[in-house]
């Protein structure tokens, strides 16, 4: 008879069971002492690792991060209100950006890497003369939602929640500032142009600022393009096209002189309205959307790529607006970047792998390994050598690309 307490056997178990192969009470210490002392299993390998420098200073999440040209040095920024610049290849601290009272959302060198730019949440903007390590410039925009550097000038911009644009020349400090509409400004890209800025708010709605003129240019009312949070947009190459994503599951591609939209290149959740029939809720069905868009620098090329919180790479062919490659990784993606005018892709991924495609077909070349949480951002050093990844983790990481 079985014990009230243990739970009797399946049908026919018993007279399955050898005498031999049967673990009395007494013995099982000496069975588990013999299993330890057997080590690990044959199968399981060590971690992988393939970064050439891992920085550890950090004491929480690591959120932004940039190289200078040539890739020797990185600076970042974190959920620890810090920023550092250090040395590429031996991790070592060069500097820390004291100063700031919440988390780091931005930290970039300018374009000849003379100036160091570090914003927090809070909207605390520095910028550090690098010959020296002195902060030239500071100012004070309420909470800030991104920061940018022109791609030509020494010129900062920063969004606000509160919708404002800034735009300072530095290190002077002259400002000139467009004014918002009561959304929040949610991410912004200068066009290669250097003369606009395209900037995504919170209500779907598009704006292109003239910066020299310091007006709005052109504006893409709500519900036209998006009628939700714009997520990521870019520029093309000649500043001729935008390619906007937002919560509302849509790819736009729209034009920078008129705002005409020129294409809704997908439309995920409208694409996906059968799928509850098949066993996808309503909620998970919402809230796949494109994370992280990008357009290829190659003038011959055409191409644009978009990333989805669910794994979902799409190459586009920009010129007939249909899909050329879908690529499906493992982790959500949440950055593209392409690595200068090549086909070569890099995807930040949610489950911690850098991964690299070759966009004309769509070949998986490598994976990069060692972040164990999300990576957050990502950014190819101006000469290709280098890529430089934050996480989660509190860690940020060097991979040599060179060889890509």
């Amino acid at each position: 008879m079985h014990s009230t307490e243990t739970p009797p056997m399946s049908p026919g178990l018993e007279d399955d069971l050898d005498e031999e192969d049967m673990v009395y009470v007494g013995d099982v210490d000496e069975v588990i002492d013999s299993l330890e002392n057997d080590g690990p299993m044959e199968d399981e390998d060590p971690e992988v690792d393939d970064a050439i420098t891992v920085f550890s200073s950090h004491h929480k999440s690591v959120f932004c991060g940039s190289l200078t040209r040539d890739g020797k040095l990185a600076a970042t920024g974190g959920e620890d209100d810090m920023a550092y610049v250090w040395d590429t290849s031996s991790g070592e601290v060069i500097h820390e950006c004291i100063g700031h009272k919440d988390s780091i959302i931005f930290a970039e060198f300018n374009k000849d890497d003379s100036y160091l730019a570090t914003a927090d949440m809070s909207g605390g903007i520095q910028v550090w003369r690098m010959n020296d390590k002195t902060v030239v410039w500071d100012f004070e925009i309420g909470d800030a939602a991104w920061v940018r550097w022109h791609k030509q000038a020494n010129v900062l911009f920063a969004g606000s929640v509160a919708g404002e644009i800034y735009m300072w020349r530095i290190p002077t400090g002259e400002c000139k500032i467009f004014q918002g509409n009561g959304q929040k400004t949610e991410t912004a890209e200068v066009c290669a142009d250097g003369q606009r800025l395209v900037a995504g708010y919170e209500d779907g709605a598009i704006r292109v600022m003239d910066l020299k003129e310091g007006t709005i240019h052109t504006t893409i009312l709500p519900n036209i393009a998006h009628s939700a949070p714009i997520t990521d947009l870019d520029c093309q190459f000649d500043s001729k096209l935008i390619v906007s994503a937002a919560t509302d599951g849509k790819t736009v591609l729209s034009t920078v002189a008129t705002g005409k939209v020129v294409s809704v290149l997908q439309h995920l959740q409208e694409n996906k309205q059968g799928s509850t029939e098949e066993g996808t809720s309503e909620e998970s069905k919402a809230e796949d959307w494109i994370e992280a868009v990008a357009f290829c620098k190659n003038p011959e090329l055409h191409l644009v790529a978009t990333g989805t919180l669910s794994g979902e790479i799409y190459i586009w062919d920009v010129s007939r607006q249909v899909v050329r490659h879908k690529i499906t990784q493992e982790g959500g993606v949440s950055k593209l970047v392409w690595k200068g005018t090549s086909p070569i892709l890099f995807s930040a991924g949610l489950d911690g792998v850098l991964r690299c495609f070759d966009a004309r077909t769509a070949e998986l070349v490598k994976s990069f390994c060692g972040h164990s949480q999300d990576i957050l951002d990502v950014f190819i050093s101006r000469d290709g050598s280098k890529i430089l990844t934050t996480s989660d983790d509190s860690t940020a990481r060097i991979f040599d690309v060179s060889g890509y």
